[in-house]
């Protein structure tokens, strides 16, 4: 059952938002039901729940409406190849897939990260040790696509745990926040630079506004010649969620405007006791079978 305080609310958008809002909703009325009907034939571990899968539709066309401006033309075009892109890629089933969450496992060890407590905000928080992401055994344990089927697992997860912060907090949480600690960040990285573009095309295309905020932090020497291969290949919008911390006493007290001391690890300036490894929070592992 839906929490009322988070349902949507159609009355907090303008007439004109509303027109365009109904109009979107009612072209892909009889698509939407057919997905629907799809998504409860793969039988998932965890039931759906018409109601709140009803609520959470809504919020998406919403999501998309703003990534296109507005443009109902745009957004139906957009929201219909993103229905046709879950079912192809059967992504309904991702979380539920073995040897998707055996990847996304083993990409974990060559890419230092957790998810840490919430925001101020209460969006659910990803720490990254991007710095530290061994790129050559990347390459040589994943291929393209297993690199790729990484990504989108992570997209879901992000979304489930977001989904979930909402229903523990009583409100509409749609975001994450991500903070990518730079340090330690060598030119190797650009190996993975096009599968990266992949993945912002992703990320663009069937997930708009799904960010919520992106910290970087330790920005090394490289970090502007780096920055200016992918920067173009980066929504406007997204930019704007962007912020880029340098080293010093600016990094902690930024980040605790933003979040919670007791959410963050104490190398960030927090005190976090809840992690088993604190203050160690994100595990490190040694690659050894290069």
């Amino acid at each position: 059952m839906t929490t009322k305080s988070y349902i949507f609310n159609i009355n907090e958008l303008n007439n004109e938002e509303q027109k365009k809002f109904d109009s979107v909703y009612n072209d892909l009325k009889s698509r939407r039901q057919s997905y629907l009907e799809y998504k409860h034939g793969l039988q998932l571990k965890n039931k759906l729940d018409d109601e709140e899968e009803e609520n959470e539709w809504r919020f998406e066309l919403y999501r998309f409406l703003r990534a296109r401006k507005w443009n109902t033309t745009h957004t139906i075009k957009s929201i219909l190849e993103m229905i046709q892109w879950r079912i192809d890629n059967r992504v309904d089933l991702i979380l539920e897939d073995q040897s998707a969450k055996y990847r996304m496992e083993l990409y974990q060890k060559m890419a230092p990260s957790t998810y840490h407590g919430h925001t101020k905000a209460h969006l659910p928080l990803y720490i990254e040790k991007t710095g530290q992401i061994d790129v050559d055994e990347i390459l040589n344990k994943f291929t393209n696509d297993e690199f790729i089927q990484c990504h989108i697992y992570w997209l879901e997860y992000n979304c489930q745990l977001a989904r979930e912060h909402g229903r523990q907090f009583g409100e509409h949480i749609e975001s994450i926040a991500c903070i990518y600690d730079l340090n330690g960040m060598k030119m190797d990285v650009r190996k993975l630079l096009n599968p990266g573009k992949q993945c912002l095309y992703i990320d663009d295309n069937y997930y708009p506004e799904r960010l919520g905020q992106l910290i970087v932090l330790n920005p090394p020497t490289i970090f502007p010649a780096l920055w200016n291969l992918v920067k173009h290949f980066i929504d406007p919008v997204t930019k704007k969620k962007i912020m880029i911390l340098k080293k010093g006493n600016e990094t902690a007290t930024t980040l605790l405007q933003y979040i919670d001391s007791d959410q963050l690890p104490s190398e960030y300036g927090g005190n976090c006791h809840s992690c088993a490894t604190s203050p160690d929070c994100i595990p490190i592992h040694n690659q050894t079978n290069k």
